[in-house]
Formats: C-alpha cells, structure tokens, sequence
C-alpha cells in the first residue's frame, strides 16, 4: 500500500526548523575543540603573577616555602632586612628591571677586601675584550653596549688602585657614575646563594663509586636507528646521538640507566644525592684517590624545566617547611636514604659536565670569585654588570651553625645566570667552594637591594 504524502503547514515548518537549528547549536557547541596551549590566556614568561590557590606554585620563587607556610597567607609582607630609603629619594618608576635614583642614603661601605673585587673585575674584563665591543645588550628597560660595561669595569678599577680614603672614595664613585636600582619597584630584590661543592670521586667506576656523572655526545649528523636505547625506546630515526640523549629524564639516565656504556661518564661519585645537587649548583670540584683535582664545569642540559623537589617534601609532610633549606633536605634523605629515587625523579631535568682543570666560570665567560660574583636573569641583566649589594650575612660557628645574621653591603660583578633566577628582581651570590660556602648558600634567601653602576658618561 503506498504512505500517503507527508503534509507540512507553515507553522509546523518553521517548528522543525528551530529544532533543527537547536540541534546543530547544541552539537558545535559540545564537540568544539579546546584552544591548543598556546592560544589560551597565561601570564608573561617573567611574571610576578601568583595564583589564588596558595598550593599553585609554578610562578613563584623556588625558595617561597621559607617565607610562608602552604595554606596560610601572611597578613603582611615578609619584613625587609633593610630599612627603606625616605620619601626624599627622587625614583623614576620602571616595571623593566630598573629605575633611577638621584640620591642615596647609605654610605657605599664594602664589607669585603679589594683584592677580591680587583680578581673579579679582571676576569671579567678579559671576557668582555674577546666579545664584539659594539654589541647592544639589555639592560633593564633600555641597553648597553658592551664597551659601555668595559669602560665602567675600566674606570671603576682605576679608582680601586688609586687606594683612596673611604670619604674621597665614595665622593668619587657619586660624582662619576650613576647608581641604578634594580628589580620592580614593588618588592625588595630576592637574593639567594650559591657555591661549588667539593666532592670526592673516581675517575673509573670501582668500590664505593657507583654514581656516573655524564658528558653530552658530539654533535653530529648522524642519526640513530629506531630501537631499544638502554630501556627507552625511541621511534625518530632522523635523531642524532646528541638529540636522543637530551630528551631523556633523570629517571631515564640514572633510574633506567639509559646511557649505561655509552663512553659518557666522566667520572664516579660516592652518593647518589652528591650528584642531584652537583647538579643543583652547576658545577664542582672533583678529588680523586690519587690526590689530582678537576673541575666539574656545567656543559650543558636535557630538554626538561627545572623542578625542585623542596615544596613536593613538604606537602607530603617528609620534611616542616623549615626544613627546606639545602641542609634539612640532604639531612633527610640521610635518614631515609629509600626515599631519594620517589624525590630527585621527580625534577627532570638532567645536568651534562665536562672536566677542566680551571675555576668555576659563569655564563658571561669569566672566571667567579666567592662573594664577588651574582648571577641574574641574562634576558634583563647583561654579564659584565658592576652592581653594589646591601643584604644580610650568615655568620657561622665552628661546626658551620649560623650564629647570627649581619647587615653589609659590597660591589659584586654580575658574572652568571640559572634556571631558577627569573625575573628583574632575583639574583643568586656566588658563595665560593666548599662545606663553609655550602653551608652559607644553603641557607641564604634575603631580600634587599641592588644597584647597578654606569660610568656618568655612559648614557
């Protein structure tokens, strides 16, 4: 029997057409795509932006656990190490990392002697006389050149070698060069420390010396066939050696053992958490049983952030939030030695060294001095800076206790960067080697002041 023919009046079709419309808004509308990561809204890569949530922690400091707790919020700001400038200061507000100041309140005191300053800025003067004088680097919200650095490195170090008394020095240094405030303007300047470790080791792997510290292959155009790279598995056959190896995680390397017999290690350690924070610092100095010494020298890293491991010991309750200083974290894994693997895999990125029989160098190319030398944020602060600091001091006891804290102040040289130092208010003072400069830069997050100086007729 044939369907008799459907018959649709116009009020019933424009009662199909709504549903119809309905239904595709509803369908574009579920099945729409997010936007891929770099579309969405995040804030600036050097932010001060912090989170509602107090537990959100990407975008602050890496040393935040020592000034508040998790959950609960201060009702006031940390309180400075150093008295403010008074309202009579003449600041010219700058959100680029620095501002300019007419007049200072403070003597320019140097707590340190002048033969260490004189090494530091000789370091780095021989640095910057093989690089292009004539190349334009930031400084805060404006630049440099780099003969601009050399000539007040120049001209400072003239001064130094005049042996001036303290008035005369300090009537010489305001007359002739401009002081520069560093950071924001909304916070004080954050200073942490640094140091070289000293660390026993093998150049072979035998008895106590089972941890491998690795080197980075060669460049090279070669690539790898797809297979089995010591536990990892890996599909890229347009891959280089090279290339491989920086995707690997620290889990990979020394958890896998992915670069077992691969002709990379450079040497043996003791102790696993030796390692990590060989790592942490960047470099460190190597003692071997024949009584020869090298340095270990930051050659270069994997393709993963840095990740520190502190807040993640606190949230699981291992370790009080006063105890996140280096010390209370290897004092930890000292006593729960089974729980260094569950941490340290836990931060990704994987540090690569090379040997070399001279000093520690920074990234601006000269060698560091303890006390002397800063590192910063490299995309603000050029290598070659000369700065004046006024911060806090550990003083420590015979056993390297802190005693008690001191104010000071000091010219340093801006020699360094890391992957922690971000932003136009961080920097990190280079404590020099050993278990004393350990046990200082381990414990050291202040806040405080830093001004950079240009010769005055360095526009």
């Amino acid at each position: 029997m044939p369907s008799a023919p459907i018959q649709l009046t116009s009020k019933a079709l424009v009662s199909w057409l709504i549903l119809f419309e309905v239904f595709t808004l509803t369908a574009s509308c579920t099945t729409m795509r997010p936007a891929p990561a770099f579309e969405r809204e995040r804030p600036p890569r050097y932010s001060n932006y912090v989170p509602d949530d107090e537990n959100t922690w990407k975008y602050r400091d890496p040393y935040w656990y020592r000034e508040r707790k998790l959950k609960n919020k201060p009702a006031v700001d940390v309180e400075s190490t150093l008295p403010q400038h008074p309202a009579g200061d003449t600041l010219i507000e700058s959100s680029q990392g620095i501002s300019s100041t007419d007049e200072l309140d403070f003597d320019l005191f140097d707590d340190m002697d002048s033969a260490s300053l004189v090494k530091a800025i000789n370091n780095q003067l021989e640095s910057l006389y093989v690089q292009d004088p004539a190349e334009t680097l930031r400084f805060g919200n404006t630049a440099v050149s780099r003969m601009e650095l050399v000539e007040t490195l120049e001209s400072f170090l003239a001064i130094l070698h005049e042996n001036l008394p303290a008035d005369e020095f300090m009537r010489r240094i305001r007359n002739e060069f401009r002081m520069i405030k560093a950071g924001d303007n909304k916070k004080q300047f954050l200073v942490t420390g640094y140091y070289t470790p000293v660390m026993q080791a093998s150049r072979t792997r035998t008895g106590p010396y089972q941890y491998p510290i690795y080197k980075l292959p060669e460049d090279s155009a070669q690539s790898l066939p797809p297979g089995q790279f010591k536990n990892v598995a890996w599909n890229d056959s347009s891959q280089s050696f090279s290339q491989v190896v920086r995707q690997l995680t620290r889990k990979d390397i020394d958890g896998t053992q992915a670069l077992a017999d691969k002709n990379l290690e450079i040497a043996w350690l003791k102790d696993d958490l030796d390692r990590y924070f060989l790592h942490i610092q960047g470099s460190g100095i190597l003692q071997f049983p024949d009584g020869t010494m090298a340095q270990a020298l930051f050659q270069g890293a994997n393709n993963y952030p840095y990740n520190g491991i502190g807040r993640m010991m606190i949230e699981s309750g291992a370790i009080e939030v006063s105890q996140g200083s280096m010390q209370g974290i290897k004092q930890y894994f000292r006593d729960h030695p089974e729980d260094i693997p569950k941490y340290l895999y836990n931060n990704n990125r994987y540090i690569f060294f090379n040997l070399s029989q001279g000093n520690p160098r920074g990234s601006g190319g000269a060698e560091v001095v303890g006390g002397r030398s800063i590192a910063t944020d490299k995309s603000i602060y050029p290598a070659g800076g000369l700065a004046f600091i006024r911060l806090r001091k550990p003083i420590l006891d015979e056993n390297n206790d802190i005693e008690k804290w001191e104010s000071f102040s000091r010219f340093v040289v801006d020699q360094d960067t890391g992957s922690a130092i971000r932003g136009p208010a961080r920097a990190d003072l280079y404590f020099g080697a050993g278990d004393q400069a350990g046990a200082k830069a381990g414990r050291f997050h202040e806040r405080g002041e830093v001004y950079y100086l240009l010769k005055k007729s360095v526009q």
